[in-house]
């Protein structure tokens, strides 16, 4: 076999090589990897089947003879996929931080995924959402598509799928969906239409290579790529034992922010949200808080909630004493606004004179009562 025909001898060809014959959240591998580097350790692998010091690399022979004959090349081509490894211009710094960085990720769609990934919001929840997940889901995240944030998410059934259509429905908004097969298999497969929307306005990626089946373990890996790809991960409804919740503890693990959507207190659904919150999640309910927390120190604060405006919001502070003393549906003597205000006559008098003129309070014959505005 000359050179031109083993691309494994390359950095780039031997990550996409180890990529289709080792998982990547195999322990043994990882350390293997951390030992030998990449590039080395799949020469092992290839020329002798161990390490120069004799340990057997099982765990990568499996599959190598089949991985060998795959022309990467072509399988890229037609399926309009590019391979990214660490150090190419679009790959997000962000994976860096993972202690299992990716051997390498398939990308299909227009979206640079260093770009994407500046600001990006991780959204996840479940995947039997109710109603009231899936509208505060979409809710949330057509908003901050709207604002220019990109969501990230794992195009499963509720959540994730409430959210990239959000995204998908704002105008020039961003999605990325992160899977656990190839990029080529659509799952679940009555999400199919979903997931190619996904890639050809944004963007799919995946550590497994194409053709590759989703499974349990993969499911799991994929979670840590969403939270790294994020500067925060947004939990919109999950049971106490959702996946979502791994994927937060990913966010946290890598420093990144953690909110969660509260729901009702008695709902199953969002149990997984209180308990997180508990554990110091922020408590957020729409994108102006999701953005203070993620923005730019300073520049994002979210407005300050208020209540409707109401007449006795206006009074000045004597005279709202005063009216909190009267009762609506008796009256109350000028001695006894007196004593339970610690107000002079003359306060009180000029008090109830102001609330007379602004309706809010009116004098009987024995006394004073409050009127609603």
């Amino acid at each position: 076999m000359t050179p031109a025909r083993e691309p494994w001898r390359s950095e780039r060809g031997a990550r996409t090589l180890l990529s289709r014959i080792a998982e990547p959240y195999d322990e043994t591998v990882q350390e293997l990897v951390a030992e030998h580097g990449v590039l080395d350790l799949v020469g092992y692998a290839v020329r002798d089947g161990r390490t120069p010091d004799g340990v057997p690399l099982t765990r990568l022979l499996s599959r190598l003879g089949r991985s060998l004959g795959v022309d990467e090349e072509q399988v890229t081509r037609a399926l309009g996929v590019r391979v990214l490894v660490p150090g190419d211009a679009e790959w997000p710094a962000g994976l860096d931080d993972l202690t299992a960085v990716p051997w390498a990720l398939w990308v299909r769609g227009p979206l640079r995924l260093d770009e994407a990934a500046d600001g990006a919001v991780g959204v996840v929840g479940s995947r039997a959402s109710s109603s009231y997940g899936d509208e505060a889901a979409a809710r949330i995240c057509f908003d901050l598509a709207e604002r220019g944030r990109t969501i990230v998410s794992g195009a499963a059934y509720g959540i994730d799928a409430a959210a990239h259509r959000a995204a998908l429905a704002a105008d020039e908004g961003r999605t990325v969906a992160v899977l656990a097969g190839g990029v080529d298999v659509a799952y679940p497969r009555s999400n199919a239409e979903l997931i190619a929307r996904v890639g050809q306005h944004g963007a799919l990626v995946s550590e497994t290579p194409p053709g590759g089946a989703p499974a349990r373990m993969r499911f799991l890996s994929r979670n840590r790529i969403i939270a790294a790809l994020s500067v925060g991960t947004l939990v919109v409804e999950c049971g106490l034992r959702s996946g979502a919740r791994n994927t937060v503890a990913h966010a946290r693990e890598l420093d990144r922010h953690v909110m969660a959507v509260p729901g009702p207190v008695g709902s199953a659904l969002s149990a997984g949200c209180h308990q997180e919150i508990r554990a110091g999640a922020v408590l957020v309910t729409d994108a102006d808080e999701v953005i203070e927390l993620v923005g730019r120190m300073g520049e994002d604060l979210a407005p300050v909630k208020r209540g409707g405006r109401v007449p006795q919001d206006d009074l000045d502070p004597e005279t709202r004493r005063v009216w909190q003393w009267l009762r609506p549906r008796r009256s109350v003597s000028v001695d006894e606004v007196m004593v339970r205000s610690g107000l002079g006559l003359g306060e009180v008098l000029v008090a109830l004179s102001e609330l007379e003129e602004r309706g809010l309070a009116e004098q009987l014959l024995d006394g004073w009562k409050r009127r609603s505005g």
